[in-house]
């Protein structure tokens, strides 16, 4: 029973890492309920989104790419060859 409730900790734990390190969700916007679960969903949605344009799990680095792209600071050729250099990886 201890390890059953340990790998369920440790699956839980594991998704708030990467929610927190790779999505940037380090610190909640908002601290009542629909605010957190909007952020949450929010983070969420974009890690899917990556994943199905790149055909690869998010890396902090695909997702800092992205973000440069969206507030002007990398165009659109850098971002695509980011993108082009993870589906060689594969």
């Amino acid at each position: 029973m201890i390890a059953l409730i340990f790998k369920h900790r440790w699956t839980v734990e594991t998704f708030f890492n990467f929610f927190k390190h790779i999505l940037g969700c380090r610190h909640l916007l908002s601290e009542c309920k629909n605010g957190i679960e909007l952020e949450t969903y929010a983070a969420i949605i974009a890690c899917m989104l990556i994943a199905l344009w790149t055909g690869r799990k998010p890396t902090l680095r695909t997702y800092e790419m992205l973000c440069w792209y969206f507030t002007g600071m990398a165009d659109e050729e850098e971002l695509l060859s980011h993108i082009g250099r993870l589906q060689i990886q594969d």
